[in-house]
């Protein structure tokens, strides 16, 4: 049973949380001639063929990951469990089991009136009957889930997650009465907890302003060692022409959290404060050292104390899969706590 996160269009809350209630959940990028099966052969449509008729519908060349991200979608089944975050409200997510896997509306009799849904074509027909609701903080297994929602500051249209631990819990909600948006007494409990690491995390922040660079990137390498990671060594990291890792570490394989299970992690270090105009850079120079040693199939992560990236930045480690992760994420993983980030903590840049 795999366990899909989707993250849909905020904008068309009402009406795409009513086409889930009717069994569809919709996801972007599907102008009508753009389905990821051939109409009449139901085959899958080949990327570059797929990317080939994006470019002449928009006349622009679609974003290198678009397409692998949103096949993803054709790997759902029967059986098989979607988690759609902030929907329908903030602070609230659904769940619900998949019925039949991915088609796309190519007749659009159930899209919105003049056009404003074109694009939401790429359907994943699920059960009306399983679908629940919840606050965040109902309880907790929903605070659980929900720390899925907060990996990163790159987060992709359509991902997976294997954990056992987050799968019995899904599980557990979906026998579960949907709960409406106001707190009982385990959400404020929760919602109590929850501000207690913010303050941590808010302390620790504004201490490490006044720290220098290499000060940080000892802290950042402490905690990756207290939190079970194997950190690396031996191998060189800067090679004087804009390559440059910081920190190599590989994870356990029985190790899931903010990092997904890879061999190996490289890892750039920035302390910086406010927003970094030169964060572009960082993600180059990890691009660039991946690409030297010939190992781009490894994690790829940029670690910032900055309050957020810049857009050109998260352009750039959306096209080369780098995993951003700044702000108060970045306190929480350094004081061991990264599953207790709450993307929703005011102040924070989602």
């Amino acid at each position: 049973m795999t366990i899909a996160v989707f993250r849909v269009d905020g904008e068309q809350q009402g009406w795409m949380y009513k086409e889930i209630l009717e069994g569809r959940l919709r996801q972007g990028w599907g102008a009508r001639e753009l389905s990821l099966r051939d109409q009449d052969t139901n085959q899958v449509v080949p990327k570059e063929k797929w990317e080939t008729t994006y470019q002449e519908i928009w006349e622009d060349k679609p974003s290198p990951r678009r397409y692998s991200i949103l096949s993803r979608m054709l790997q759902l089944n029967d059986n098989d469990i979607v988690v759609i975050p902030k929907m329908p409200h903030t602070n609230q997510f659904t769940i619900a089991r998949v019925s039949e896997g991915y088609k796309f509306d190519f007749d659009g009799s159930h899209l919105p009136p003049k056009g404003e849904g074109d694009s939401h074509r790429h359907v994943i027909h699920i059960d009306p009957n399983s679908v629940r609701t919840f606050h965040y903080h109902a309880n907790d297994d929903s605070f659980r889930v929900s720390g899925l929602f907060s990996l990163g500051c790159h987060r992709p249209a359509v991902s997976f997650n294997h954990d056992s631990e987050h799968r019995q819990a899904i599980e557990r909600l979906l026998k579960t009465k949907s709960t409406e948006q106001g707190q009982d007494r385990g959400q404020l409990y929760e919602a109590i907890i929850s501000e207690i690491f913010k303050e941590a995390s808010l302390t620790l922040q504004d201490q490490i302003k006044v720290w220098n660079g290499q000060k940080f990137e000892k802290f950042v390498q402490h905690a990756f060692k207290e939190q079970g990671y194997d950190v690396k060594e031996d191998r060189p990291r800067y090679d004087g022409q804009g390559a440059d890792c910081d920190i190599l570490v590989s994870l356990p394989s029985s190790h899931y959290d903010l990092f997904l299970p890879k061999e190996e992690i490289a890892i750039q270090v920035k302390c910086k404060q406010g927003i970094d105009d030169n964060d572009v850079e960082a993600i180059q120079q990890i691009i660039n050292w991946t690409d030297l040693y010939r190992n781009t199939a490894m994690m790829k992560c940029v670690i910032s104390s900055a309050d957020d990236f810049t857009d050109a930045a998260k352009e750039l480690a959306e096209k080369n899969e780098v995993l951003l992760v700044c702000g108060l994420q970045t306190m929480c993983f350094l004081l061991g706590i990264a599953n207790r980030y709450r993307d929703d903590w005011q102040g924070v840049s989602d």
